[in-house]
């Protein structure tokens, strides 16, 4: 991977691993809600440069608003996958829901590598 880019804010970590593809990792114990997810998304949405997916490493214990948080995802005109890693199948909402709430692509993974393979396979079929 070329040299990484990293953006942090004080409740979520960004991480752009390349022109494609977004890691996110909200910090612990924070509740991303519709302003958190707005701020968040803008900062990627100005460091990429065409259609990306975004990796959401949810290692952390924190929470989302879903309906706000999505909505924002929903309006992200080059976001076209997202990828979940999760970790002992600690979920807050079935993926199923999950599903619903994107309407891009959305799948759920046990590591990034997975996650981020996934991510590139689908990009390079819309491409």
């Amino acid at each position: 991977m070329t040299n990484m880019k990293y953006l942090d804010t004080d409740f979520i970590h960004i991480s752009i691993l390349d022109n494609k593809t977004v890691l996110v990792e909200a910090m612990e114990g924070v509740e991303i809600n519709l302003e958190k997810s707005k701020y968040a998304n803008e900062l990627i949405e100005s460091e990429m440069p065409g259609n990306y997916g975004m990796i959401i490493n949810r290692k952390a214990d924190y929470s989302i608003v879903p309906v706000d948080v999505y909505n924002i995802l929903n309006s992200l005109k080059k976001l076209k996958a997202i990828a979940i890693v999760v970790y002992n199948r600690r979920n807050f909402l079935p993926v199923e829901t999950e599903k619903k709430l994107f309407k891009g692509r959305l799948e759920v993974f046990n590591s990034v590598q997975e996650a981020h393979q996934w991510v590139s396979q689908v990009l390079n079929e819309q491409a």
